[in-house]
């Protein structure tokens, strides 16, 4: 027994042990980046580049950006303070800005969700934003129980502007709040804060065609100003390399062909500056990534323009009303909850999702018990198209594979055998055909459902030919004799169900051509008779 005393003895009390240098087991994401041997300027420029959320979206950040020629550039970012409405209010105006898209087309306020500016742009050392944060977190606990409620705001209207303005005495009321904060800013973060020096306002539609004006005013009308709205005073910043360039949403995955030239990753955001595109050549186009900081040339139909906003980094939210943490509560109920939705609904790009990949999650054949006689249910399954040549091999793609008498030439083996005989080439510029690679996805998807013992009584498809071809080639899966009643339907070139199609006009074209989708040359009879002499199912369609 002595000697085991003696044993334990030796062993120091757990509380008394000193710890090991380097080992941070509580503190803040900060100290975790130091301890892992991250230098100081590039762990706050990684935690402020987003938003503080989590040392692992930091590191994240950092190894995306290892190559980045501006990782080490003390160049601060931007911030700017903004009240967003949040409540119905906030319904009612998300629901107007997807009906005004949906409408007439974006206009320059769906670059960024409803709000109200309350002071311009200002630069914040990255050292210094989390003072910053908590100068606009003890403004807004001071104006808690002082601050104006409900808003009250009117709507304007003009030959190319529609907004809701602030009335001019609580509009003064506001200002005060947005000096009270720019004095917490100077004294903590050691920020000059400049106030918003415009009419305080809500702005709804601008820079968009005056004949637009009566449907964008009819919609502004429907808003309902006076419903319940908790204003939240939210913090956003900009890297300011890329405040006045185009924001662009990679669509399709790229890689590199030659050493100037950008890596597509599909989610991606691309920044282009109108200036830098003087030397690029027809159809690419020049910018710099914002996940990797990398620039260099790309394919412009790879990309699609998207919002100015996208590409901001949140950094904080409280409300004047709610005396909780607001800051943490609106990460974690998904940063802003109105933010997302305010988006587009047409927002999600074709890149998003893989053609061709909602179909192939497992699927079960439809029973219908025997002692409970009922109709059965029918299954609806929805698809895009397979891959496009034009998006594989350029809008130029024709010049690839056609001799000096125009006549199409196989150039490369992804390259279908040979072309259905169009009226001409200028044909195919709105209705590209299918890759070999894009058959096979679609013959793919027919196996995969055959597999699974769906049987297909109809498939109803848009006119145009990669459509056409892609529910032609999932119907050429194998099996012994095909459904008698299997069909395919293509509804007329106006109807509405046109989109399904996935036919978009380029983002730098001014209208939207619709293809010519020949239905009646006997060529095209022989090979895809689906397109001749059908029955449109609906014949009240509206054209688009």
């Amino acid at each position: 027994m002595a000697a085991k005393d003696d044993i334990y003895s030796k062993i120091l009390p757990r509380r008394l042990r000193q710890n090991r240098p380097g080992s941070v087991k509580c503190g803040s994401n900060l100290d975790v980046l130091l301890s892992m041997g991250f230098p100081r300027p590039r762990a706050l420029k990684a935690l402020v580049s987003t938003g503080g959320r989590s040392v692992q979206a930091a590191c994240d950040w950092l190894f995306s950006h290892v190559d980045d020629p501006f990782l080490d550039d003390p160049l601060p970012r931007e911030f700017v303070l903004y009240l967003r409405p949040s409540g119905p209010l906030q319904n009612q105006l998300s629901h107007f800005w997807q009906q005004s898209r949906v409408t007439c087309g974006k206009n320059k306020a769906h670059n960024i969700f409803p709000h109200i500016t309350l002071c311009q742009f200002f630069m914040c050392a990255d050292h210094k934003v989390e003072a910053l944060c908590e100068a606009l977190q003890a403004s807004v606990q001071q104006w808690r129980g002082r601050f104006p409620s409900p808003l009250p705001l009117e709507l304007y209207t003009s030959s190319n502007f529609i907004g809701l303005f602030v009335e001019e005495q609580v509009a003064d009321v506001l200002k005060q709040f947005a000096a009270d904060f720019a004095t917490e800013a100077a004294g903590k973060a050691e920020v000059h804060v400049e106030p918003h020096k415009k009419q305080l306002h809500v702005t709804l539609a601008y820079n968009f065609p005056s004949d637009h004006l009566p449907s964008l005013e009819k919609l502004a009308k429907g808003i309902e100003v006076k419903l319940g709205c908790d204003w939240l005073a939210v913090l956003f910043s900009r890297d300011i390399r890329f405040a006045n360039h185009e924001t662009l949403k990679v669509m399709y995955p790229y890689m590199p062909q030659n050493e100037d030239e950008l890596e597509l990753v599909p989610g991606d955001f691309v920044f282009m500056s109108p200036v830098d595109q003087s030397g690029t050549s027809e159809g690419w186009v020049y910018g710099t990534s914002l996940a990797t900081g990398l620039s260099g040339l790309l394919p412009e139909n790879y990309v699609s323009l998207a919002d100015e906003s996208d590409t901001w980094v949140f950094h904080g939210s409280h409300s004047f009303f709610s005396c909780g943490p607001s800051d943490k509560t609106s990460k974690e109920r998904g940063m802003l909850d109105g933010l997302l939705d305010s988006r587009r609904p047409d927002s999600t790009s074709p890149g998003d999702t893989p053609g061709l990949s909602l179909i192939c999650h497992p699927m079960q054949v439809l029973r219908i018990s025997g002692g409970h006689p009922r109709q059965s249910k029918r299954s609806l399954f929805v698809c895009r198209h397979g891959e496009r040549m034009d998006v594989v091999f350029g809008k130029h793609w024709l010049t690839l594979c056609s001799d000096s008498k125009g006549r199409y030439v196989r150039s490369n083996l992804n390259m279908p055998p040979s072309l259905p005989l169009w009226g001409g080439q200028r044909d195919y510029d709105m209705d590209t055909p299918l890759t070999v690679f894009g058959s096979t996805q679609a013959r793919l998807v027919g196996e995969a459902l055959l597999e699974s013992s769906t049987v297909i009584d109809f498939v109803y498809c848009s006119p145009s030919l990669r459509c056409v071809q892609t529910a032609q080639n999932i119907l050429k899966a194998p099996t012994e004799t095909p459904p008698p009643s299997t069909s395919l339907c293509p509804p007329p070139a106006s109807a509405a169900l046109l989109p399904i199609s996935g036919i978009h006009s380029h983002q730098t074209s001014a209208t939207l051509n619709l293809p010519l989708f020949n239905s009646d040359s006997k060529p095209t009879c022989s090979k895809y008779p689906a397109l001749c002499n059908f029955t449109p199912l609906c014949v009240h369609c509206v054209a688009l």
